[in-house]
């Protein structure tokens, strides 16, 4: 356990569950920096994929510079201003957003609605990844699921926006125990007409069906040969080849439509797989949620999300449990938890530094 006050937490690059803490040193705050000092981070299968394809065309390795032969996993959490340099910005305030496993981050912000950008960071790939959201000052008892929920419900509101547009009576979910991917079928509960299948692996199908947000819960084994009577829009979150083609011979002709949106179950390249007709569409969020704050307004998009976001924390109170604890070296364990895909979809790990 580190004993320093201010540190970073390194993972080595050749073997990703390997780690070094090191004393971090702060060079003094030139003028429009702030310095944020991290407060809690949620740890989740997306903290692995950031790790996963640290290198790939997303570079998320050049977000938070490292020494050689070591990266810095972005996470996502809570910071509070300790240093501000900055007109409107001040010490004390808290703000949501992209972080590095350490104690502290710098940051130059310029103000936009909500919070601010900061104009320093320039290896990221879209601004979604810069924008800090304003926190209040004082925490919320919903703070750790929003740790753990907030980098993820996005993804679930907006596919759940896009598919309510279209003319779809089935709704097919891979990873379907994955917290974006029942925040989904949260949503398309409330639509009428849409039927959801989950498909989840035999370890997890009991919790799955406990949820009561699917319609159907199948295993993987248990999907059949053009099996579906209905035209279906399978929504992927494993990137598993194998799993989207068991999909693709249940769904037979009805399938329509493939959605790639994320990687529980990753190989070793960031492009999508070959599994033949139809296509599957890659899913950035950043960008669906651009596109649906044009055609609805900003405000008006924003207000319906909070709305839908704070209903679906409140929820996961009957299901989801948060595994607290500090320092260095509980947050590198939980990474490796998530990294080797052990990480139990009735929990999540909310650390503080």
């Amino acid at each position: 356990m580190s004993t320093v006050d201010a540190w970073d937490l390194l993972v080595r690059l050749d073997d990703l569950t390997g780690h070094e803490v090191r004393e971090a040193t702060f060079a003094p705050l030139r003028p429009g920096q702030v310095r944020l000092a991290v407060e809690r981070l949620g740890i989740t299968t997306l903290t692995a994929t950031y790790a996963l394809f640290g290198d790939s065309p997303m570079r998320f390795f050049d977000v938070f510079p490292a020494p050689e032969g070591f990266g810095r996993v972005p996470v996502w959490g809570f910071a509070r201003v300790v240093e501000s340099r900055a007109a409107g910005v001040a010490a004390g305030g808290r703000f949501f957003g992209y972080l590095p496993m350490s104690t502290h981050h710098t940051v130059t912000p310029e103000a936009v609605p909500g919070g601010f950008v900061d104009t320093a960071q320039q290896a990221v790939p879209h601004d979604w990844y810069r924008t800090y959201e304003s926190a209040g000052t004082e925490v919320d008892e919903l703070d750790d699921r929003r740790a753990l929920l907030h980098p993820l419900f996005p993804c679930s509101f907006t596919l759940a926006e896009i598919i309510g547009t279209q003319d779809v009576k089935t709704v097919l979910v891979s990873s379907a125990s994955c917290k974006t991917a029942i925040g989904l079928a949260h949503l398309l509960a409330g639509q009428d007409g849409i039927s959801v299948t989950g498909v989840t692996s035999r370890e997890h199908k009991g919790f799955t069906d406990d949820l009561k947000c699917y319609d159907t819960v199948l295993c993987y084994d248990e999907l059949g040969t053009a099996a579906e009577p209905n035209p279906a829009v399978f929504v992927d979150f494993t990137n598993s080849a194998d799993r989207i083609r068991a999909v693709y011979r249940h769904t037979g002709p009805q399938l329509t439509g493939t959605i790639l949106v994320g990687f529980t179950h990753p190989s070793t390249s960031f492009a999508p797989p070959e599994v033949g007709d139809p296509q599957p569409q890659q899913y950035f969020t950043p960008v669906v949620e651009q596109q649906l704050m044009a055609e609805v307004g900003a405000q008006t998009y924003r207000r319906r999300y909070r709305a839908a976001e704070l209903e679906f924390l409140a929820g996961t109170r009957s299901w989801l449990a948060v595994q607290r604890a500090s320092g260095p070296d509980a947050i590198a364990q939980a990474f490796r938890t998530v990294l080797a895909g052990q990480q139990q979809p009735a929990a999540g790990a909310v650390l503080t530094p």
